[in-house]
């Protein structure tokens, strides 16, 4: 008696402790289930969707093989795969010709235990494959861009929970894709309106430029300066902390501003080939408050706070600070000048300095540079001429690229020559 008690004590305990890892081994397929439909769901681009189900699809269906199958056109796209040996990965058939084209076509999921027996499923291609038995689940039922399929080696009915873990796998990629079109869709959209934006700043500051009988080369050329030379002093540690690439390039946007507010000044004056009397130069000096308050003013009708528009007033008001404190409009002196203003300050005198103007010929690059390290301590930041010795070359570089005179597409067949030679 005894001995017997023993015995169905000892079956019992087994019995708990099976039934204690066969819902140990539910609730982790169940966590393991979640965990895919989150990643699925978090994925920002289809190949992260695509590797998700590849990684846990087919140990959570109990299946030999998974295959993840894109409408394209009228092809059916197999498009990536996990198996224990290789199916259709990279191969194309026309959805007429295959069982996941029959899926996407008709929308509802096949469900086949013996692919031999079915005159949907095209034998021959099966053939070669390990697979007897598949279930193939449409992804977004209502108007199917793909499909998922699993397969067996051995031919068996797929269970109902199978076929229910397919189809919420199929359902969340379905949600994951849509949300990966939303999000291209919107990247599109802000980088149209990127664009748009920059155009819209070019033709702006064109507009001051070919007032002043400059080019749109100019508005280039210091473009490039700014950013040469704020790349450089993001190296050195008195502007490391405050050059972000982020600000560098909020710099070379703006940098096309920094005279705008010459629309506003007379063209007696603007114009005038002669040196300008005290009071003319008077009134050439309120340009940089003109293009600020311009600036400052649309700001204040987008409602919201810009860190480019903020960027683009420093550069407009300060450009002509100079360090010593005599410069205008406001006499800044020292750091309190925006670092902005200095980068640009520096940028807009060598390209005036090499360049060609009603009032005044162009001279060489080297005496240039001569000249405006000469200003150190006085026009110029002391550590950002240093910074600006060692790029001058670029300047240079620069200042021959978008040479006056040259336009766009003489500019554009020099870079792809360039190109071509580096190849």
């Amino acid at each position: 008696m005894a001995k017997r008690g023993r015995s169905s004590q000892t079956q019992s305990i087994r019995s708990d402790m099976v039934a204690l890892a066969t819902r140990e081994s539910a609730e982790e397929s169940v966590l393991d289930l979640e965990n895919l439909i989150l990643s699925i769901s978090m994925a920002r681009g289809l190949a992260e969707i695509m590797s998700a189900v590849r990684l846990a699809a087919r140990r959570l269906i109990g299946a030999d093989g998974i295959t993840f199958v894109l409408r394209e056109d009228g092809l059916c796209h197999y498009a990536d795969e996990d198996a224990i040996a290789p199916l259709w990965k990279g191969q194309r058939f026309p959805l007429e010709q295959c069982i996941s084209g029959w899926t996407i076509l008709n929308r509802q999921a096949a469900i086949v235990d013996d692919i031999y027996a079915d005159n949907r499923i095209p034998h021959a291609a099966y053939r070669p494959t390990f697979v007897r038995s598949l279930v193939m689940m449409p992804v977004r039922e209502e108007d199917p861009v793909g499909a998922i399929g699993a397969y067996w080696a051995k031919q068996h009915v797929p269970s109902a929970e199978s076929v229910h873990i397919l189809r919420r796998i199929a359902n969340s990629a379905a949600v994951g894709m849509t949300n990966v079109a939303l999000i291209n869709s919107l990247a599109t959209s802000r980088e149209e309106a990127l664009r748009a934006k920059d155009a819209i700043i070019l033709a702006m500051a064109s507009l001051a430029e070919t007032r002043d009988n400059e080019t749109g080369n100019h508005i280039r050329r210091t473009q490039h300066y700014i950013r040469v030379l704020a790349e450089a002093a993001r190296a050195h540690p008195a502007f490391r902390s405050e050059l972000s690439e982020a600000l560098v390039e909020l710099l070379y946007k703006s940098a096309p501003l920094h005279d705008i507010g010459k629309v506003g000044i007379p063209d007696r004056i603007l114009l005038k080939p002669g040196k300008l009397s005290k009071d003319e130069f008077a009134i050439m000096k309120t340009h940089c408050e003109l293009g600020m308050l311009a600036i400052a003013n649309a700001q204040q009708h987008l409602g919201v706070s810009s860190n480019f528009l903020s960027v683009a007033q420093q550069i407009v008001l300060t450009h002509h600070e100079k360090w010593d404190g005599s410069g205008y409009p406001h006499g800044l002196k020292g750091p309190s000048i925006p670092l902005a203003g200095r980068l640009m300050a520096i940028a807009d005198v060598y390209d005036a300095l090499v360049s060609e103007r009603i009032y005044k010929s162009a001279i060489p690059h080297a005496e240039a540079v001569a000249i405006i390290l000469a200003e150190k301590g006085k026009h110029f930041d002391p550590e950002l001429l240093d910074i600006f010795e060692t790029v001058a070359p670029r300047f240079n570089e620069i200042h021959e690229r978008f040479m006056d005179g040259r336009n766009s597409v003489e500019v554009e067949m020099d870079d792809q020559s360039g190109t071509r030679a580096a190849v």
